[in-house]
């Protein structure tokens, strides 16, 4: 048996055994994979502060800095008006619960005695009672796993001190990664990964900011039409801004419903105020800042989010765009690759 076969069989059985030892620790993974996640979103702005002739370690320092900043602005500012409106929110609920829950009782009886037929009264009625069990289903599950949420929170502290070290390192991984590429190979995978890089972060930078805006426009007009809860609001359409062409309305959904505790013409007025907002994203701030940034046709955005949202949920829909554009980067390369060789 020659080297380059006991090479392979070395790596494939360190692959595998890697492979089942994250398998088996899979629950204590997610810290590490938000620490990566946060040290490849930092690196860019660590190497613009290196470029102006700042050190690598004084440069992470600065930028955890801003970012400790940002979070204790976060805490001391604009947790407490979250607080104060989910606090208003809690007492105005109960009661707005019991209100949609009598009209969707009254609105039974009404098409019961519309004269419809049995069998479709039946089926309407059904699907009206699957539909509050489903509800209720939905907010018990929520309440029944909240616990174990805030005490895996506690595990994710550990998070921005990998970030540090991951961040510290950052070259030597990235050369570490290419020196275990054959060296035929290692100058195409480097440019793979610029191309991978350049996509990700255009689009991560692009919706960031969109979202924000968007934010910050909603909550700017939910105020000025007289409606409480406008930072909740802007939050909630800011946050679901992030997911292309569905996010909005994802966002409008809640947002409407929370106007609806005070009155339909609120719920009418905010409705307003979110369309208006997303038309101006759609047609002058989107193509401002964005313009292209993945590179895919919008139906195969709608089918990668479709998919996402079958495979896993709304973080499957959250991260089908960027995870689509990395395929297509892949794709090309291989595309290029086969078409020169051929040629």
């Amino acid at each position: 048996m020659n080297y380059n076969k006991l090479k392979w069989i070395f790596m494939g059985t360190c692959l595998l055994l890697g492979v089942l030892l994250l398998i088996k620790v899979r629950t204590i993974l997610g810290p590490f994979f938000l620490a990566f996640a946060l040290a490849y979103l930092l690196n860019p702005l660590v190497e613009g502060l290196e470029r102006h002739r700042i050190s690598r370690n004084k440069s992470i320092t600065l930028v955890f800095t801003l970012i400790i900043l940002v979070f204790a602005t976060t805490i001391f500012i604009i947790l407490p008006i979250i607080y104060n409106e989910l606090s208003k929110l809690a007492v105005v609920l109960p009661n707005t619960i019991q209100s949609i829950t009598a009209r969707i009782e009254a609105f039974r009886v009404q098409f019961k005695a519309t004269g419809l037929p049995n069998r479709v009264a039946l089926v309407l009625d059904q699907h009206l009672g699957q539909g509050e069990v489903i509800m209720a289903d939905r907010l018990n599950l929520f309440l029944v796993n909240l616990p174990n949420a805030f005490s895996s929170v506690t595990l994710y502290i550990l998070s921005p001190v990998i970030t540090l070290y991951l961040l510290a390192d950052w070259k030597g991984l990235e050369e570490g990664f290419f020196r275990v590429i054959p060296q035929r190979w290692r100058m195409e995978w480097r440019r793979l990964w610029q191309d991978i890089n350049h996509v990700i972060r255009q689009f991560v930078r692009g919706n960031l900011v969109v979202a924000v805006i968007v934010g910050i426009l909603v909550g700017v007009g939910v105020k000025l039409v007289g409606m409480e809860y406008a930072l909740l609001i802007g939050l909630i359409c800011g946050f679901f801004d992030l997911i292309p062409y569905f996010g909005p309305l994802i966002g409008a959904v809640p947002s409407v419903l929370l106007a609806l505790t005070k009155s339909p013409a609120m719920a009418f007025k905010i409705a307003l105020v979110i369309l208006i907002v997303q038309q101006l994203e759609g047609n002058v701030i989107s193509p401002k800042l964005m313009g292209d940034s993945v590179g895919l046709h919008p139906i195969w955005i709608v089918f990668a989010i479709l998919a996402g949202g079958e495979i896993a949920g709304f973080w499957g829909m959250f991260l089908a765009v960027p995870l689509a554009a990395v395929i297509r980067v892949v794709f090309s390369h291989i595309y290029f690759r086969l078409v020169s060789a051929k040629v």
